[in-house]
């Protein structure tokens, strides 16, 4: 089906051109029905283009596939072929906008939650890291805006975005760019940042790939040793819950209660079934216990040893598998009068004899200390009588429907905040006009904040995975199908002109320069390993050349080294690629 569209398409794109007295053929009776400049043509030149791009970047190379930018080049040809004297441009400017709009608040609400944590500990490095190439880029990128008279400011804002494939950041320059020249930037955007964007946006998706396959050949990387040498690392840092059958063999455990046992020496376990004689309980926080009682504990490997030196023995015997009427349940957290509340503020144990054992979070599993705060989508290991476990769950929501409910007020919510602190006007000295957030950055700051925040009263901005990949996706396909129709016709102008062989030279000098200089530095004197720095390159260009990595090692390393460093850098290339505008405009 995709091919049949595919071998249509030139001939309803071409029909524009068809002399009148020619016969009528089927695609100009079909065409006819299509008035030039209407919502519907632009419409269905939309979803030509995006068709045919989404098949194009589908195709792989050597393990390697263009992907979602297929759009953008498809957008060119269509753009040229048809010209925006056919198509409505004030609907292809909507479609690129709202697009960019939708991308980066979906990005927001992924990152969101983990953003802080990203910050840290080896996060701290990897994102200073990546900083460190988004600034060189800049760096190149105006000083050849400020040599070069033909490319100009303008111009070099479209090398820094497009050599670093990243279209919010060519998004927040035209912002820029119109508050600078008001109705001129149109013009100057298709004359000048669009085709050097759009020039150098290829090589910034292999520039990647061949920074990498560089580094590995200069250090003589064993992928595979790289792997291994990370798992070893996690198997060291790794605190999943264990958990531990302690006979409480210690005489001054008489009389301790479960709370009180607890909170030994800050231990932090939780127990959560007690046999005492032949009965198995749930250990409420006010049951006392006795010597050669059983416990059964969870918690850090570290944590379990420290109570089982001060109270008693291990023993292989374990309290789950033994007859009682008491089991565990899996349960998740919904309700939104739960969320934001901690474990002592709902007093489980007190009230209904359940006891929370663990936390299960995205891909984190953790040991249920008491101040945790709960998330929506958060799992919970709970241990009680069924009745009891009933009640929990009712309390905690347990709802599979909510938790893959689409929330649409909420979104609309987050991008009429989105958008309006974009447009607030931020007076920063030494800019000639006032800085603004744009279309890029206000959304993604906004999304981001939100999703941190979880819930404001009934307002819940937990996004399902589903929904948030779908939003983005259809965000950047649309925003670069805007970007490749509104630049088409100055596109190929440009491009078989020698200023498109020079673009290119220079975007490559922009996309490889701070990628090697930044992966030798990291190589040589802070040992980072491969895997991960592979991760860093891709996420400091919040570039899709990813997938290579997959090719040449399984590990999860690189995915989570990219996830690290992605919000940083989206934000940051987004706000630099304004500055550059705003600073050096007229130098």
């Amino acid at each position: 089906m995709v091919d049949g569209i595919l071998d249509l398409a030139p001939a309803l794109l071409a029909v524009t051109a068809e002399p009148a007295s020619m016969p009528a053929s089927a695609p100009s009776v079909f065409f006819s029905l299509f008035p030039p400049a209407s919502v519907a043509l632009t419409v269905l030149a939309v979803s030509i283009v995006a068709v045919s791009g989404l098949a194009i970047g589908s195709i792989r190379l050597r393990g390697f596939a263009l992907g979602i930018p297929g759009v953008m080049f498809t957008g060119l040809i269509v753009g040229r072929l048809m010209g925006m004297s056919t198509l409505s441009r004030p609907v292809v400017e909507f479609i690129r906008d709202f697009g960019l709009i939708l991308f980066v608040y979906a990005v927001g609400v992924q990152v969101g939650p983990g953003f802080v944590a990203s910050l840290r500990k080896q996060g701290l490095r990897l994102n200073a890291l990546a900083a460190t190439i988004v600034l060189l880029g800049a760096i190149l990128s105006v000083g050849m805006g400020l040599i070069i008279p033909s490319l100009g400011i303008s111009g070099a804002a479209g090398l820094f975005a497009g050599a670093t494939t990243n279209a919010p950041a060519f998004g927040s320059a035209g912002e820029a760019l119109k508050t600078v020249h008001g109705t001129d930037a149109i013009a100057i955007i298709a004359t000048s940042t669009a085709p050097a964007f759009a020039i150098t946006y290829p090589f910034g998706l292999f520039g990647v790939i061949l920074a990498m396959v560089l580094l590995r050949a200069i250090f003589r990387v064993n992928p595979q040793r790289e792997a291994d040498e990370i798992e070893r690392q996690q198997r060291g840092d790794r605190v999943t819950p264990a958990t531990m059958n302690i006979d409480l063999v210690n005489p001054n455990m008489e009389g301790l209660t479960v709370k009180g046992l607890e909170e030994l020496h800050g231990t932090g376990v939780v127990i959560s079934r007690v046999l005492h004689g032949v009965v198995v309980s749930v250990a409420r926080p006010d049951l006392m216990l006795h010597t050669r009682d059983v416990i059964f504990a969870v918690g850090e490997p570290k944590a379990l040893e420290a109570l089982r030196l001060i109270a008693g023995q291990q023993i292989s015997a374990d309290l789950r598998i033994l007859g009682s009427h008491i089991t565990s349940r899996q349960i998740l957290v919904t309700h939104p009068q739960v969320l934001g509340k901690t474990l002592n503020e709902l007093s489980f144990a007190d009230r209904l004899g359940v006891t929370i054992t663990r936390f299960i979070r995205g891909e984190l599993q953790f040991t249920a200390v008491s101040d945790i705060r709960l998330q929506f989508g958060d799992r919970v290991l709970a241990v009680g009588e069924d009745e009891a476990l009933d009640e929990a769950a009712k309390t905690l929501g347990n709802s599979m429907r909510e938790l893959n409910l689409p929330r649409l007020l909420p979104i609309f919510v987050g991008l009429a905040l989105g958008v309006t602190l974009g447009m607030l006007p931020l007076r920063v000295p030494g800019l000639p006009v006032p800085l603004k957030l744009g279309l890029a950055a206000g959304p993604m700051v906004v999304a981001i904040l939100l999703a941190r925040l979880g819930r404001v009263r009934s307002l819940i901005w937990y996004m399902p995975f589903s929904a948030a990949a779908l939003l983005r996706e259809l965000g950047i396909v649309l925003f670069l199908i805007g970007v490749g129709l509104l630049a088409g016709e100055g596109f190929f102008a440009t491009l078989w002109s020698t200023t498109g062989l020079y673009l290119l030279g220079l975007g490559a000098i922009v996309t490889f320069v701070p990628l090697i200089a930044v992966g030798l530095f990291a190589r040589i004197f802070l040992k980072s390993n491969f895997l991960q720095l592979c991760g860093l390159l891709a996420g400091s260009l919040t570039s899709p050349s990813l997938a290579f990595v997959h090719t040449i090692t399984d590990s999860e390393a690189p995915a989570v080294a990219f996830a690290t460093v992605y919000p940083l850098t989206m934000i940051l290339r987004v706000l630099v690629a304004q500055l550059i505008v705003l600073l050096f405009t007229g130098s």
